[in-house]
């Protein structure tokens, strides 16, 4: 599966990844809660975007905090995408 595919194949992929990107590092319950989703479903999620190398979790004290991966090549594109979904959705409003 490709890099698009692996991120298109669901909304909540693509909310994770938009929120990410305007909050910076959220654990996964606070990232489900803000994305309107269980727990579960977002471990699962979070974990294929981990696979992927969009996402990465970091340590902080005790807590386990998910965060864009910036070193990744595609960051450049991921951001490109945020853009252009923001700007689609003020299009729409």
């Amino acid at each position: 599966m490709n890099l698009v595919d692996g991120i298109m194949k669901s909304k909540i992929r693509i909310k994770i990844i938009l929120t990410l990107y305007e909050l910076g590092e959220l654990s996964i319950s606070q990232l489900a809660k803000t994305i309107g989703s269980n727990y579960t479903l977002t471990l699962k999620h979070v974990r294929a975007l981990e696979e992927m190398g969009i996402v990465k979790e970091v340590t902080v004290g005790r807590m386990r905090l998910i965060k864009l991966n910036k070193n990744t090549p595609a960051y450049e594109h991921i951001k490109t995408l945020v853009n252009t979904l923001k700007n689609l959705m003020n299009i729409q409003q």
